[in-house]
């Protein structure tokens, strides 16, 4: 268990379905903080990835019978890419102090971000809009 990697990779979202912050590491899903603000849920996380931690160390964390990672149920996974994606991939798996695949599983997990955000942004934007064609109406009335 990389301590240190987990909550680097830790991402943050809103989930509108329950109104709350979950904030959760794709490298472990064991873990996760949720909250009604992205900063408190960021700190439940570091706190229970600090006790989980502790739990691992004393070997009581179930899944992990001895120290290093746990077999991960992964799939082969083999990909033709550029020099500089390899070398963007190498060098954020060293920054990170991760394997090459879970760069690319953390990579994965942003982008389903980036596509909640896209939408929540594009819901937002047609409320304004909506909003200003009403207020725009009730100015020409008055």
């Amino acid at each position: 268990m990389n301590k240190k990697a987990i909550a680097g990779t830790a991402l943050c979202r809103y989930d509108e379905k329950e109104q709350c912050y979950i904030v959760e590491s794709p490298l472990f899903d064991r873990v996760t903080g949720v909250a009604e603000t992205a900063s408190e849920a960021r700190k439940i996380f570091n706190e229970l990835l600090d006790e989980t931690y502790v739990a691992y160390l004393e070997g009581k964390l179930v899944g992990y019978d001895k120290r290093g990672r746990p077999a991960k149920g992964n799939v082969e996974f083999h990909a033709q890419v550029k020099p500089e994606v390899k070398q963007q991939i190498t060098e954020r798996a060293k920054a990170l102090g991760i394997s090459q695949g879970e760069v690319i599983a953390y990579l994965a997990a942003v982008a389903d971000l980036k596509s909640d955000f896209e939408r929540q942004i594009l819901e937002l934007t047609k409320k304004v809009l909506d909003q200003d064609g009403r207020a725009g109406k009730q100015s020409t009335v008055a």
